[in-house]
């Protein structure tokens, strides 16, 4: 009886005990506070990283839309080059260009070019079937160039989002003549 009495006495002085619990509940509360900067800094970082991407790869689309000479891998080895420097690229980018045309007699999009950086493969009129739901209608004759381009990102935290890569697929029309592939 006296073991339980004296138990008692020591558990409610435990519990009516209120010496320190502001230093605890202030270091639970700094480190609420930390992980909740740390979250905003990463969805921040990871929303400016794909924007970058998407204003890169609208970039690159107005380039080669803008073009009225032929292009060869050169040139897009050098898109490759100037995507990387817009979005700031510290990881594997690469970009695909194809031109492409809407052929009437086998009601489908058809590859007139392609040619991909950093060892991706270029499209086929296979790979471009695959993509015709993301590819507006166009009239017979008519051509675009389909822009696609990709930068991986590896968040600085590990809070909520994970490393993966940000891609883009941009569908313009030259704006001058037929884009026209030179070897």
């Amino acid at each position: 009886m006296r073991i339980r009495h004296h138990l008692r006495r020591v558990l409610a002085y435990w519990r009516d005990d209120c010496s320190g619990a502001t230093a605890i509940e202030g270091a639970l509360a700094a480190l609420m506070l930390v992980s909740w900067y740390a979250m905003a800094y990463q969805f921040t970082d990871a929303f400016r990283v794909k924007t970058a991407n998407m204003k890169g790869a609208f970039t690159v689309a107005d380039a080669i839309s803008r073009e009225k000479s032929p292009v060869n891998a050169a040139y897009i080895e050098g898109l490759n080059k100037l995507f990387d420097f817009v979005t700031n690229a510290e990881e594997d980018s690469w970009i695909r260009v194809t031109s492409i045309y809407w052929d009437d007699d086998l009601k489908k999009f058809q590859e007139e070019w392609s040619y991909a950086t950093r060892d991706m493969p270029p499209h086929t009129n296979a790979s471009i079937a695959l993509e015709a739901d993301r590819i507006p209608t166009m009239p017979v004759g008519d051509t675009a160039i389909v822009v696609e381009t990709s930068m991986r990102y590896n968040p600085l935290f590990g809070i909520g989002l994970g490393a993966g890569s940000h891609q883009n697929f941009i569908v313009t029309r030259p704006r001058g003549p037929r884009i026209v592939w030179e070897d």
